[in-house]
């Protein structure tokens, strides 16, 4: 689930990063806006994708794989605290949901409060629009199919501008946009690109509807001058789509952009490659932590001599260091470290911290033999990674052609000072 999270998130910045630098300045606004849409679903898949077929079948990629699972390494780290071990990713969890608990409790309120003042206004009609009149000075808004505005606050034509700017709100269903972003952000807060790919969202619909208003003969001049009379009008609620949406300068700014050549639009063809490059890069983990079935894969065109030789080396009581299926600890290996190791008295006195990196191995029945020291930090930080390593209880063995065999397994702790 972690991992899943993580993906998602570094999905979404490298599409985002990518939308901002190839499409933020044209005006193909409908394409816009199904890219931004587009970016969440496909950071939603590509974690959960799997194509790691297709990594094991070329040498390549599976060769990345490879180095990934050798050189990425589960590391464990040890402070120097004190007393009862805390589990941090529970209270990092517990931190977490809480933070979601009252954005989604906000995101609930900013939803009744729009029905409330619908039940609330009375219902009027403006050039043959139903609307809901609003009593007090509060900006012209739209959800879904319900418009708000005050017709005393505007002059004839005003309401003209407003109307067909709530209409295409209405009209092309932006609310589903903005409740989709909110809510994103509501579950992915912790990500600060979350919060301005909703901003981009948001910003992208009022582009739309700004142009559908100019497209309809309005005078543009005088289109801008009515937004910056409303700058400082109340918003009911940020899930709507206000009338007067800030930053006006970048929507002035687009107003008076030349359009976009339609060629341009070969651009976003663009996005198909990064998409594949997050898929293969997504599967890379995936496959780094099953590599010794890349292997397998790689080992179907070897010849019958290889495997005989195979043969002859589990015979031979050879111990490996890639199998078919690599040794397994029977626990939560970094919980258990996180338990076991006790940061040395003299390591704290003499301020050593440092990452110690240990290779053992696993025998055929799960013992651990023969750790030895291959990244040292200190005498006494050394001999402490030792102790607890060599009481490790039994692992799940690694096996070569069906039967349980030695593999060499190498593990870093981390000892920090706090």
């Amino acid at each position: 689930m972690i991992m899943y999270f993580l993906k998602l998130n570094i999905s979404l910045i490298l599409l985002f990063c990518f939308y901002k630098l190839m499409f933020s300045s044209d005006t193909f606004f409908s394409w816009r806006r199904a890219t931004l849409i587009g970016m969440y679903f496909i950071a939603m898949l590509i974690p959960g994708f799997d194509c790691s077929d297709w990594v094991n079948n070329h040498p390549g990629m599976a060769s990345m794989a490879s180095d990934y699972a050798s050189i990425i390494l589960p590391a464990v780290s040890v402070t120097s605290e004190k007393g009862t071990v805390v589990d941090w990713e529970i209270v990092a969890l517990a931190i977490y949901c809480m933070v979601v608990s009252v954005l989604l409790l906000c995101f609930s309120w900013q939803l009744v409060s729009i029905i409330r003042l619908r039940n609330k206004c009375q219902i009027g009609y403006v050039n043959g629009t139903e609307v809901y009149l609003l009593e007090g000075n509060e900006n012209p808004f739209s959800f879904f199919r319900w418009i708000f505005l005050n017709p005393e606050k505007h002059n004839r034509r005003e309401l003209d501008e407003i109307l067909m700017h709530e209409q295409a709100h209405c009209r092309q269903l932006h609310s589903i946009d903005v409740l989709f972003a909110e809510l994103f952000v509501v579950f992915f807060w912790i990500n600060p690109f979350v919060w301005l790919l909703k901003r981009e969202v948001r910003l992208n619909l009022e582009y739309l509807a700004d142009s559908n208003v100019l497209a309809s003969g309005k005078d543009s001049k005088e289109y801008q001058y009515h937004l910056l009379g409303l700058t400082y009008r109340k918003n009911v609620a940020t899930i709507s789509n206000n009338f007067n949406v800030l930053p006006l300068k970048k929507r002035i700014k687009m107003m008076n952009k030349k359009k976009t050549k339609g060629l341009v639009k070969m651009k976003y063809a663009l996005y198909i490659p990064l998409v594949a490059m997050l898929l293969v890069v997504s599967n890379i983990e995936m496959v780094a932590r099953s590599v010794t079935e890349v292997k397998n894969n790689i080992a179907t065109v070897k010849t019958s001599v290889e495997q005989q030789r195979n043969k002859k080396q589990q015979q031979s009581g050879e111990v490996y260091t890639v199998t078919e299926i690599m040794p397994t600890f029977r626990e939560n290996v970094n919980l258990w470290l996180s338990k076991k190791v006790k940061y040395p008295a003299a390591a704290v006195k003499k301020k050593e911290e440092g990452r110690v990196i240990i290779k053992f191995i696993i025998s055929p029945t799960g013992e651990v033999q023969k750790p030895q020291i291959i990244r040292s930090v200190s005498p006494s930080l050394d001999k402490e990674a030792l102790r607890v390593i060599s009481s490790m209880p039994k692992w799940n063995p690694g096996k070569q052609n069906g039967k349980p065999v030695a593999v060499y397994y190498t593990l870093p702790i981390s000892f920090k000072l706090r």
